[in-house]
Parts: structure tokens; C-alpha cells; sequence
């Protein structure tokens, strides 16, 4: 019996690469091909895979989003990122989400190999790249918490669904026609989202997606590890809140300035 396969990534030219690699050994085959988030949740379901090798940042709904969605559905599923970038930040979040592995797309074919066979038999496997942030992650986990959440934490999954097509430049409407909901409840979760989020427009949302890791924008990964507020109470203070400010100020060499300036009044 064969491992079964979805490949879920927006480039045709990664999934081939995928595929003619999979194709090659006898014990993994690939059942299905998936070009966005929302298509990868839907064919998980359909083909029932044994693992879903994605992309975390597919349009539609990110790897933090398909990997809730699948497992929410199947726990027995398993998803293996398979990343071009993986800040800190995003390695959290795809953890707790609940992945069970991560390799770059710059690591050697092998490792890719070895990571599915890894999940396949109940095994976790990491790339070496992330492995700091994974430990980081646990060893933290003893300090003293402050009781704060994230505020895209906040939202319900729905929301989070929901924020991710308005960022994407979506209407309310395309937004129910992709999830399978009325455009009235599309709207009413558009209007909590932003509420919880404290923004007001959809520039202001996009700008949140996009350095909060929601959706993928080089220009803005950066900040990411940055604008967001702390998870221990070691971190809290004046002294801390400056050198944020510091961090970010720091990028206007490299960052469109008026990106900056939004971003220091975030912390």
C-alpha cells in the first residue's frame, strides 16, 4: 500500500517538480493537485489523502487556515509544509495550527523525501533552518504568561477565512460565493473582523495581512516578526516597547516609509 499525496502550491512548476520526484519511488504516490487554499481544503476531503504537502501561503486560505480546516475535518490527515520562506512568526502560528512538518524549498530533494516518509510513519520532521524557532518556541513555554492573545488570535476561524479574501482584494460577495455563505453573513463577519482587528477599511486590512503573515508580500515579511506583541511577561515594559519601535525605525532604509510608520504605531 502506497502513501497518498496532495500537492497543493500556486507554481505548476513546483508541483511537476513534486510529482516527477514522487514518481520515482515506489511507495508514494500523488492523488491530487491543488493551486489554492480553498481547492487544497476541498480535495483533502474529496481524495483523502494520507498527507498534504503545501505551500503556506496559498491564496484562499493559508497554510495556517488549511492546515485548521483539514484536521478539523480528518485529525488522522497530516500537513507538511513545504516553504520558499518561514519566519519565525509563521512557524508559530503553522505549529499551532497543527503541522506536522516543515521543509524549505531550498533544502535538498532528499529532505523533502525523508519529511513525508517521516509523517507517514507518525514521525515529525523539520527543517534544520526552522529548528530555532521550534526550540525557541519550547523553551519559552516555561515563562511566567502574560495574558494577552494576538489579535488575529481573536477571530474565529471564520473571520480569519474571511480576512484573508478581503485582503486578497475579494468583495463581500465573492467572499460568500467562495466560502459557501450568504452575502449577508459575509458582511457581518467583515464587520467583527474589522471591529476586533481596529481597522477600518480594507487598505488598513491588507496592511494587517500582510505583516501579520496572512498573506504573502515580500516587501512587508519583515515586519512580522516585529509588529506583533509579545507571549511572555519578561518581554513587557517601556524598555521593551522602545527597542520594538527602535527595530522597526530601523527598516526605513529598506521599507517604504509610510509602511514603517503605520507599523510603529502598532507597538
Amino acid at each position: 500500500m502506497s502513501l497518498r499525496v496532495l500537492l497543493a502550491d500556486d507554481q505548476a512548476l513546483v508541483r511537476l517538480g513534486i510529482r516527477a520526484v514522487f514518481q520515482g519511488l515506489d511507495d508514494i504516490s500523488v492523488c491530487g493537485e491543488a493551486t489554492n487554499g480553498i481547492d487544497a481544503i476541498r480535495k483533502a476531503y474529496e481524495l483523502a489523502p494520507d498527507i498534504i504537502v503545501a505551500d503556506p501561503w496559498l491564496s484562499g486560505a493559508n497554510g495556517v487556515i488549511l492546515t485548521k480546516r483539514i484536521l478539523e475535518r480528518n485529525p488522522n490527515q497530516k500537513v507538511l509544509i513545504f516553504a520558499d520562506l518561514a519566519p519565525d512568526a509563521m512557524v508559530h502560528q503553522l505549529l499551532s495550527a497543527g503541522i506536522k512538518g516543515l521543509v524549505l524549498k531550498t533544502d535538498p530533494i532528499a529532505d523533502l523525501i525523508e519529511a513525508t516518509k517521516a509523517l507517514w510513519q507518525d514521525r515529525l520532521y523539520f527543517s534544520r533552518s526552522v529548528t530555532t524557532a521550534i526550540v525557541g518556541n519550547y523553551l519559552c513555554a516555561d515563562l511566567p504568561s502574560f495574558e494577552y492573545t494576538p489579535t488575529f488570535h481573536r477571530l474565529t476561524l471564520r473571520e480569519q477565512e474571511v480576512a484573508q479574501l478581503l485582503a486578497e482584494g475579494k468583495a463581500s460577495k465573492e467572499v460568500g460565493d467562495i466560502l459557501g455563505i450568504s452575502y449577508r453573513t459575509a458582511n457581518t463577519h467583515r464587520s467583527n473582523l474589522m471591529r476586533k482587528l481596529s481597522v477600518h477599511n480594507c487598505a488598513a486590512l491588507t496592511f494587517y495581512a500582510a505583516t501579520h503573515l496572512i498573506i504573502k508580500d515580500p516587501r512587508f515579511t519583515v515586519l512580522a516578526n516585529i509588529v506583533e506583541f509579545p507571549r511572555s511577561a519578561s518581554q513587557i515594559g517601556p524598555r521593551w516597547r522602545e527597542e520594538r519601535r527602535s527595530r522597526v525605525s530601523a527598516l526605513a532604509t529598506t521599507s517604504d516609509s509610510s509602511v514603517v510608520s503605520r507599523a510603529s504605531m502598532r507597538v
